[in-house]
C-alpha cells in the first residue's frame, strides 16, 4: 500500500505552508530521514525529511502552491511492505515458483542533486553560483554558506564568466541577483516575498495608522554607546544604537503596557495584552524582510539584550531561525536607519499594536544656545494601532523611550 505523507503540523498555530521547492522527483527512490522538500511558511522554511524508506510515486502540490496542514504531500511506495513481501512470495505471488530467480529492484535513480541547506541554496542563488560545480566542505560533503561564497569570489575574478559585475550576461539578460533585480514581466509573489506581501496588505487594510515623529540629540547616546562596547563585560561588544533603543523600548512598554497590546477580531472586539514582552527585529535578507523575536526581552539586562539581538539576526540572515524564533513578537523595531534612512511610515505588523523605527544616526544642523552647530542626531517614527493607542498615549510612549536614549545612563539601573 502506498504511504499517504501529509503536511505535518510544524508548531506556532500555523495551518498551511507553500511549497518552496521538490528535492526528489517521481520514481526516485529515497532512504528514511531523506529530505523531500522544501516547505514555507509564515515564519520560516524548513525541510521535511521522507517518513519511510521507498520510490516516490506522486506529489500532492506543486511548487509554489500553498496547502494546509493534514493535506497530502506526498505519496510513497513503502519498501517496508515489499521487503515484508518478498519475504512469503506466495502469500501475494500464488504462480510464482519458488526456483525462480527474484526480481531485483529497480535501480535508484540517479540524484545529482548537490547537498545544501535552504539558505545555503538561497545565497547560491543570490550570487548566480551553480551548485553542481562546487565541491562541499560540509560532513558527507555537504555544500556549505562559505563553499558558495569562495565560489563566487573565484567567477568575479574569471574574465570568462558570462555574467558580468553590473549584473548582466553577455547576451544583455539580467541576472537578477541584486537588490531590485527582476526581468521584465509577470512574477508570481512566492516564498518570503509572498509572506511578506500577504501581512503587509492585511496590516494596513485592518490597522487604522498613527505616526508619531521625533528627531533627538543623539550625542550622549553615542558616546555611551562608545564607552559601552569598551567594557572587559560579555555583551558589550555587542551593544549598539539599535539594542539600546530596545532597551528603552522595553522600559516604556513596562510603563504603558497597552502599547505592548493587539486588537483581535476584524473590524475590532478584543484588545489583548501579553504578559511578556517579546520583541521583533525587523531584519533584511537575501530571501526578503523577516521578524525574529527575542522573546521576554523584560527580563534581559542591556548586554544579554544585546547579544540575543545578534544572535537571532545572524540566524534570520542565514536562513536558520526556526519557527519558534520567528513568532510571538508583541513589539516591533525597524531599523532602516542601517541602510541610510531617515524617516519613514513602517506599518504594523499583523498582531501587534505599535512598531518603532530608527533612522540613521548622523550630524545634522541643530539649533543650540542660539547657534547652529552640527550635532549628532537620531530620527525616530513610532507607528501605532489608533483602535487602541490615542495621541496622548503615543506620544508618552515616545517621550519615554526618548527620555533613555538622550540619556542611556538611565539603562544601566536595571542592568
Amino acid at each position: 500500500m502506498p504511504f499517504s505523507f501529509l503536511l505535518p503540523d510544524i508548531g506556532e498555530g500555523l495551518e498551511e505552508a507553500e511549497i518552496v521547492e521538490w528535492l526528489v522527483t517521481i520514481g526516485q527512490e529515497v532512504e528514511r530521514d531523506h529530505p523531500l522538500v522544501e516547505v514555507l511558511t509564515d515564519k520560516a522554511s524548513s525541510e521535511l525529511p521522507s517518513p519511510v524508506a521507498g520510490t516516490i510515486l506522486s506529489f500532492g502540490a506543486t511548487e509554489g502552491e500553498r496547502i494546509r496542514v493534514g493535506d497530502l504531500l506526498v505519496e510513497i511506495a513503502d519498501n517496508t511492505d515489499q521487503a515484508s513481501d518478498t519475504e512469503h512470495p506466495t502469500a501475494s505471488l500464488p504462480s510464482q515458483r519458488l526456483t525462480d530467480a527474484p526480481i531485483p529492484p529497480p535501480e535508484p535513480a540517479p540524484s545529482h542533486r548537490p547537498k545544501a541547506s535552504p539558505a545555503t541554496r538561497r545565497l547560491a542563488l543570490s550570487l548566480d553560483v551553480d551548485l553542481t560545480a562546487i565541491s562541499g566542505s560540509g560532513p558527507g560533503g555537504r555544500i556549505t554558506s562559505d563553499d558558495v561564497r569562495h565560489a563566487d569570489s573565484h567567477s568575479s575574478l574569471n574574465p570568462t564568466s558570462l555574467t558580468t559585475r553590473t549584473g548582466r550576461n553577455q547576451q544583455g539578460e539580467s541576472a537578477a541577483t541584486g537588490l531590485g533585480q527582476a526581468t521584465p514581466g509577470r512574477h508570481e509573489l512566492r516564498g518570503v516575498r509572498g509572506v511578506v506581501a500577504r501581512n503587509m496588505a492585511q496590516a494596513w487594510s485592518e490597522i487604522p495608522h498613527i505616526h508619531s515623529m521625533d528627531e533627538i540629540d543623539a550625542s550622549l547616546l553615542v558616546d555611551f554607546r562608545t564607552r559601552i562596547r569598551s567594557i572587559d563585560r560579555p555583551g558589550s561588544g555587542a551593544v549598539t544604537v539599535l539594542t539600546i533603543a530596545a532597551m528603552a523600548v522595553v522600559r516604556a512598554l513596562l510603563q504603558f503596557p497597552v502599547v505592548n497590546g493587539h486588537v483581535e477580531g476584524s473590524p475590532g472586539e478584543t484588545m489583548v495584552i501579553p504578559d511578556e514582552i517579546n520583541l521583533g527585529i525587523a531584519t533584511a535578507t537575501e530571501r526578503g524582510l523577516v521578524v525574529p523575536v527575542v522573546h521576554n526581552a523584560d527580563q534581559l539586562d542591556l548586554f544579554t539584550l544585546a547579544e540575543r539581538v545578534a544572535a537571532v539576526t545572524t540566524q534570520a540572515r542565514a536562513g536558520d531561525a526556526s519557527p519558534s524564533n520567528l513568532a510571538g513578537a508583541t513589539f516591533t523595531i525597524t531599523n532602516y536607519g542601517s541602510l541610510g534612512g531617515r524617516f519613514a511610515t513602517p506599518i504594523i505588523p499583523p498582531g501587534q499594536g505599535a512598531i518603532l523605527g530608527l533612522g540613521a544616526v548622523a550630524e545634522r544642523p541643530v539649533a543650540l544656545e542660539g547657534a547652529v552647530v552640527a550635532r549628532p542626531t537620531l530620527p525616530i517614527v513610532l507607528g501605532a494601532d489608533h483602535r487602541i493607542i490615542d495621541g496622548d498615549l503615543a506620544e508618552a510612549f515616545r517621550s519615554a523611550v526618548v527620555a533613555d536614549l538622550v540619556e542611556p545612563l538611565q539603562l544601566l539601573v536595571s542592568s
